[in-house]
């Protein structure tokens, strides 16, 4: 869950269009996830869920997720984590005719090609820069923009990504992120602060120049270009490295996003973070083992905080622990 430059496929999964179908005013988000192949394979079979909801209508969909919600002290819901595993995904998969199957045969052989330019173009970028892409789109895509509503100010073709800015101490990255919260700079376990990112929202106000990038497409006969962009100065979200001897846990502080999230997790559980409730998801790769990610929303503010680990650096006992750690740093 090691570092590889993968946001821009969770950046294209976050700008991806609603369809025009009774969703209950509920739209599955892919939850974080940037470190390893286990966490890109959360992220394209949410991707892939999503795709099936355009396919075959939400509510079919939708019916059968598991879904736990989390309450402030108030009583409030403050957010809630809908859950559909891989088997369930592939039954609904199974339903379709084989003629819509196909067509997500290929929609996912598309995604991969994007995914993999994507992490390309983020290699290449200087920390704390963007880039527009401009994707020249295929005839499924056309005729689908016709009936879409989207849900950012954005061109259809055009996907923006951003390289964080990287920090390698508490006391460097504090400047910027401390009247929002504040991490320890070490964690039970011995887990010590290792490096920090800082990252911004896409800066889709920019205006892009569409037509000067389908000519820089078609002048290099690809089936893209890029061009790079102002960096957007909307703060989105904190990411931390704590290493010890055991492994890495990585620790998530963002703004909580409407709507929720969407996971692909075996089991997912309730558990008390101090007084927060927080859920508990557990992901078993294909070697069997787990891997551990807690999310809650902090009591009394607007902010995410996820903490995660394979069960070889952290127990879920100790994960909770950590978890409790980092919920009471003022």
């Amino acid at each position: 869950m090691d570092k590889i430059p993968f946001k821009g496929m969770h950046d294209m999964l976050r700008a991806k269009p609603v369809p025009k179908v009774d969703v209950k005013d509920k739209v599955m988000a892919a939850i974080r996830a940037k470190e390893n192949k286990e966490e890109k394979v959360v992220k394209k079979k949410i991707g892939l869920l999503v795709t099936v909801g355009m396919l075959v209508g939400a509510s079919s969909v939708w019916a059968g997720v598991e879904m736990i919600q989390l309450k402030n002290e108030k009583g409030e819901v403050v957010y809630e984590l809908s859950n559909h595993t891989d088997q369930e995904q592939q039954k609904l998969i199974q339903q379709l005719p084989s003629e819509e199957q196909a067509k997500m045969a290929e929609r996912a052989k598309r995604s991969e090609y994007k995914s993999e330019v994507i992490t390309e173009i983020m290699n290449g970028l200087k920390h704390g820069t963007s880039a527009a892409i401009y994707w020249k789109p295929t005839k499924e895509e056309e005729e689908e923009q016709k009936n879409i509503t989207w849900t950012r100010k954005q061109h259809p073709d055009v996907t923006v990504v951003s390289s964080p800015i990287i920090y390698k101490t508490w006391k460097d990255m504090e400047p910027i992120v401390g009247k929002m919260f504040t991490l320890p700079t070490e964690l039970a376990g011995g887990f010590r602060f290792q490096e920090g990112e800082v990252n911004y929202e896409e800066n889709y106000e920019y205006k892009v120049d569409v037509e000067a990038l389908k000519g820089k497409a078609s002048k290099d006969n690809k089936e893209y270009a890029f061009t790079e962009i102002p960096v957007s100065n909307k703060y989105d979200y904190t990411s931390v490295a704590y290493q010890s001897e055991k492994g890495r846990v990585r620790v998530e502080v963002g703004i909580v996003e409407d709507g929720g999230a969407g996971t692909n997790a075996e089991a997912i559980e309730k558990v008390m973070v101090g007084n927060n409730e927080a859920v508990l998801m557990t992901h078993t790769s294909g070697k069997g083992e787990n891997s551990y990610w807690i999310v809650w929303v902090k009591n009394g503010t607007n902010l995410e905080y996820s903490v995660r680990a394979t069960e070889k650096v952290a127990s879920k006992d100790e994960l909770i622990k950590i978890a409790k750690q980092i919920n009471e740093t003022k």
